[in-house]
């Protein structure tokens, strides 16, 4: 019974934990990065990892008290951040899954690219709009981000100028926009943003889709500069829903140990009983009267 509790524990999984960095995923050059890794309270160790680097790796002790979180700091966005970026916990022996992927994205390494709507900045709904983004370096990728977004709006591979149509726009797609060019190669390192603008849409409002509607600006809120806005799976912060989970599984292991614990005594209980008896012999018997 003494081996039941590893044993035991081995079936619960660690929650993964949540990834993000701060200001966000997508910085300008020379900003300062921080990324955070969120588990649960009370464990030994974070690990952050860099996926395009095999073996480049930091660790971090765990907060005491609430916190549940471990800080990373990267220091100034330059080239040599960029990349993928993952992060786990340790408790005890056991290591939890691994967070979601998170893509730090370096901007400002280039010039920015020229940027235009045809036929212009106010439409109506239904009409056809085509967003023009160019770049004398000759990269072969762009990407269109749009304000108040949780993720990137599209990207196109191809020779500058690449055009983004939309055949009929709808008051969905109205807002701010901003292109950016890179290479394919270094998917991280981006211009700088184009000068921004703004689609003006005229007509009744539409019923949004999934793949349309947008999503609330929150500060710092991650981005994933190749996953389509509505496939992006990296949270923000803890949510309730996190911490239930937590709560779960803390309460999983401690009814583990109290059931293995008890089972423990159990034993121990039935050890002295067999020692006590093996010591002292057989019981005492009253014996009769001698016949005379």
């Amino acid at each position: 019974m003494g081996s039941s509790l590893p044993i035991l524990l081995s079936f619960v999984a660690l929650s993964k934990p949540i990834l993000w960095a701060k200001p966000h995923s997508m910085v300008s050059w020379g900003a300062d990065v921080v990324l955070w890794c969120q588990g649960l309270p009370g464990v030994d160790m974070y690990r952050l990892e860099r996926l395009d680097s095999p073996g480049d790796y930091q660790d971090q002790p765990g907060l005491p008290g609430p916190e549940a979180r471990a800080r990373f700091p990267l220091g100034s966005a330059l080239a040599n951040i960029a990349g993928r970026y993952r992060c786990s916990y340790r408790n005890g022996s056991y290591w939890s899954q691994p967070s979601n992927q998170l893509e730090l994205v370096v901007t400002g390494l280039y010039d920015k690219p020229s940027f235009s709507i045809v036929p212009g900045t106010e439409v109506s709904s239904g009409e056809s709009v085509t967003f023009s983004c160019s770049s004398e370096f000759g990269f072969n990728m762009f990407t269109i981000a749009k304000e108040g977004r949780a993720g990137i709006w599209k990207t196109q591979e191809g020779a500058s100028p690449v055009h983004f149509r939309i055949p009929a726009v709808t008051t969905s797609h109205k807002g701010t926009y901003q292109c950016y060019g890179f290479d394919s190669h270094f998917p991280y390192l981006w211009t700088a943003p184009s000068d921004p603008l703004e689609l003006r849409v005229k007509g009744n409002p539409q019923t949004l889709s999934p793949s349309e509607s947008n999503t609330p600006a929150v500060p710092g809120a991650p981005t994933s500069p190749h996953i389509s806005p509505e496939k992006v799976d990296i949270p923000i912060g803890p949510t309730s829903q996190d911490y239930t989970v937590s709560n779960l599984i803390r309460l999983i292991l401690a009814g583990l140990v109290v059931v293995s614990l008890g089972g423990l005594l159990a034993e121990a209980w039935q050890a002295w009983r067999v020692k006590f008896h093996t010591l002292s012999g057989p019981p005492f018997q009253a014996q009769g009267p001698t016949a005379p």
